[in-house]
């Protein structure tokens, strides 16, 4: 209870253990006893106190009127009690009359006789007696017993006025079932036979056929020994003592149950920087139009990463890419690397702190998270990755949290779309867009580094930027890699390919160099492994492993390969295929001039449908992580032009409605729709 002391027979629970004080020694020593094993040792008071206010230690009350029946002992957390204004009001004022009965018989010149205790009794009744018109509705005959007892209960609770307060709550026969054994059995039946199914049954019917069933028993039995029919509140309360969540798990799903009586949030938050990152993707609330002739082009997609030790924003992709390996690769490309230039290129009154490779990755269950490919890159970067379960977005809060943030950012834009339908209403978002890229994502940086960093964080308790500088002032250096060089290798995708005498073939390109001769022959027909980055096509990265080193393989088509992504690639394959057999350069020249012509003409003609994927074709060029500038410079002299009846007509880029955004086909005016053939899982690079 309230106050405590380390006297003589006090007994109390350090570290799991119960101990009672036995002596009281010289120079604040106290001589304790382990109730359990009998031993004795010496631990002076000091000790003692500082581990009580450290919450490691905790007096044991002895409850004269224990809250349940066979309950002695208070347990540490029974002892943090409600205080007093939580007891209703009326008990309060018992209690405080009590106390007012007992506290002459409290001080130390009072003698606590038989005499003196029926003397204080009798002035009490007086007095109320003589003030029985003042309301409060409290005065009533007072025993000596009753005396002698709340005496005895204020002392053993270390003079706490809560001990005075009455246990009505097991006055009455409260909690006690008075419906016979027969119609509780008949009511636990039908509870079971009508809750735990799936449909739904409401309190109405489950009373309606309790009240059936108790009839159709009656029946069969005489007059004198029919059961009674129970209210709608005993029903209601026997329906309570069933488990909630096993009952809420049948008529939903044990996901579902789990998700309703879980209390989420209650996570150890990091101490440091990059100690655990979040990582997620979200469609911007907004459309953007081109930066030629402002045509519609659709919502691009954020893939973002935060720091949840300071809510720091670490890294970012923005583009029409769909969620997949290649945007979350640009994004930890983006967030490892110190982003030097954002000052200036974004015109942004702060520079952008965050950098380096984190300890904890925090990813969903999405495709692009969980193949090798991102697992071999973390595992080599010293990353733990760590998938959040299915449907648990509460797992990675901080991201959720902030992309909701952002949202505040992209509403307040023209040609935003809203969270939904109902908040978007007749707005015309289409009609409204007039926002770029370009401009997307300046106003992206100002919000991040001149706004969201540099404003009081009420979960942090602090200002995101302020707590990142004081890490680096405090002397702490962000792990990096060991070059860009070594970063892009890492990062890229992995797949596995045989060299020959002319080179690797990757995708019907050609790759080959002087290096390739020996460790062929050291290979001897075994595949290699190859990385490369799905955004550029123009090097593959091939390991050697009796050097355990990477070569970097350029590709023979260097103008054709130049700034071109898979993607974009496998467009322009699908393409020459119908204009010729067998798949060369030059009808591969032919056709990216020619399809990049016809994306021309449909963003000239401000064609609204695939808008998206128009500016997905235009956006697929070099990565944000490739910083070298690239040759754009287009195919020179082509051979002789192959017969007329392919791609000088008109070409259409049809978007496969169930593939989502993953994939076009490619069809000709007249000809049925090719749809383009993908590797297996690759689809959505």
């Amino acid at each position: 209870m309230s106050a405590q002391r380390f006297s003589i027979g006090q007994q109390f629970r350090w570290g799991g253990t119960l101990y009672e004080v036995k002596r009281q020694l010289p120079q604040d020593e106290l001589n304790l006893e382990n109730v359990a094993s009998g031993a004795l040792q010496v631990v002076t008071l000091q000790t003692l106190v500082a581990a009580l206010f450290a919450g490691e230690l905790y007096f044991i009350v002895r409850a004269t009127k224990p809250t349940r029946p066979g309950k002695i002992e208070l347990s540490q957390q029974q002892a943090l009690s409600v205080e007093l204004s939580d007891y209703p009001s009326a008990l309060v004022e018992i209690a405080r009359r009590r106390l007012w009965i007992i506290e002459p018989l409290l001080s130390a010149q009072a003698v606590c006789t038989l005499e003196t205790v029926k003397h204080r009794v009798a002035e009490v009744q007086a007095w109320e007696a003589s003030h029985a018109t003042n309301g409060t509705g409290l005065a009533g005959a007072v025993s000596w017993r009753s005396v002698y007892r709340w005496l005895r209960d204020y002392q053993a609770s270390g003079d706490d006025v809560r001990a005075l307060i009455p246990s009505t709550a097991l006055q009455g026969g409260r909690g006690q079932s008075r419906v016979s054994p027969e119609v509780g059995a008949l009511i636990d039946s039908l509870i079971r036979e009508q809750y735990y199914r799936p449909e739904r049954t409401s309190i109405k019917d489950l009373v309606y056929l309790i009240a059936a069933a108790i009839d159709d028993e009656n029946q069969r039995r005489p007059a004198s020994e029919r059961l009674r029919q129970p209210a709608t509140a005993t029903i209601y309360r026997r329906l309570e003592t069933f488990d909630r969540q096993e009952r809420f798990a049948v008529k939903h799903s044990q996901r579902a149950a789990q998700r309703q009586f879980t209390q989420c949030g209650v996570t150890t938050s990091p101490e440091r920087q990059l100690e655990r990152v979040e990582i997620d993707h979200t469609p911007i609330d907004v459309i953007v139009v081109d930066d030629r002739d402002f045509l519609p082009l659709g919502r691009p997609t954020l893939t973002k990463a935060i720091d949840v030790a300071t809510r720091y924003p670490l890294g970012y992709y923005l583009g029409f890419e769909p969620p997949s390996y290649y945007t979350v690769m640009e994004c930890l490309h983006h967030a490892i690397w110190p982003k030097v230039d954002s000052h200036e290129r974004f015109g942004t009154e702060h520079r952008w702190q965050a950098y380096g490779i984190p300890s904890l990755l925090v990813v969903d269950n999405g495709k692009e998270f969980i193949g090798q490919d991102l697992t071999d890159a973390c595992l080599q970067l010293g990353i733990t990755l760590e998938n959040a379960p299915v449907r648990t977005p509460e797992f990675k809060a901080t991201i959720e949290r902030h992309f909701g943030t952002c949202n505040a950012l992209f509403h307040a834009l023209p040609g935003t779309t809203f969270s939904n339908l109902f908040q978007r209403q007749d707005y015309a978002s289409a009609q409204h867009a007039c926002i770029t890229v370009d401009e997307l994502e300046k106003t992206l940086h100002l919000f991040l580094i001149d706004l969201y960093a540099e404003r009081f964080h009420t979960g942090l308790n602090g200002i995101p930027a302020r707590q990142w500088e004081a890490a680096l002032q405090q002397g702490y250096s962000p792990r990096l890699p060991a070059s860009a060089q070594e970063l892009a290798i890492l990062l890229g995708r992995v797949t596995q390919r045989v060299i020959h005498r002319y080179g690797i073939e990757f995708e019907n390109l050609q790759y080959n160099c002087r290096e390739l001769a020996t460790l062929r022959i050291r290979l001897n027909g075994t595949a290699a492994k190859i990385k490369f980055h799905p955004g550029d096509l123009s090097k593959l990265y091939v390991h050697d492993p009796f050097e355990q080193s990477y070569l970097m393989v350029p590709a023979l088509a260097e103008d054709y390969t130049a700034q071109l992504s898979l993607w974009k690639h496998r467009i322009i394959s699908a393409a020459a295929r119908r204009e010729q057999a067998t798949v060369d350069l030059a009808a591969l020249g032919r056709a990216k001039r020619k399809i990049q012509d016809v994306v021309d003409a449909a963003l000239d003609r401000k064609r609204r449908q695939g808008g998206r994927k128009l500016a997905r074709w235009q956006d697929s060029g070099q990565p944000p992580s490739l910083s070298q500038p690239a040759s754009t410079t287009a195919v020179e002299n082509p051979p002789v032009a192959l017969p007329s009846a392919g791609l000088t007509d008109e070409v259409l880029l049809v978007g496969s409605p169930s593939a989502g955004q993953d994939d076009w086909g490619i069809t000709y005016p007249g000809a049925p729709v090719l749809n383009l053939p993908l590797q297996p899982g690759e689809k959505g690079v």
